[in-house]
């Protein structure tokens, strides 16, 4: 496995735990707490996806194919990572809805 390879599973072992804890974190929380909640993670999306762009959108600054590349799977895993969270919000809210 190289090093690239390597800080990918890392990084997705990271992912996976923190929306692991965030499962467990949300499992007392009220419907208006979840509500917050969710609205916080969609807002954390929203900066997420701007971020991105702006960073991978540069025209006027070299950055390497490796680095672009790092930056890219970096964003991809916290936006999927975020998309989790809020589903998870979503699957808890509508089991308590109905």
């Amino acid at each position: 496995m190289s090093a690239i390879e390597h800080a990918d599973a890392m990084m997705d072992d990271h992912h996976r735990a923190k929306v692991k804890e965030f499962e467990e974190k949300i499992k007392g929380m009220s419907k208006e707490q979840l509500t917050d909640e969710l609205e916080l993670l969609n807002e954390n999306l929203e900066d997420i996806e701007i971020e991105k762009r702006l960073i991978l959108g540069q025209t006027g600054v070299h950055i390497n194919a490796v680095t672009v590349d790092a930056y890219r799977n970096s964003f991809d895993r916290e936006i999927a990572a975020t998309q989790e969270m809020i589903g998870l919000v979503k699957q808890v809210l509508g089991d308590e809805g109905g």
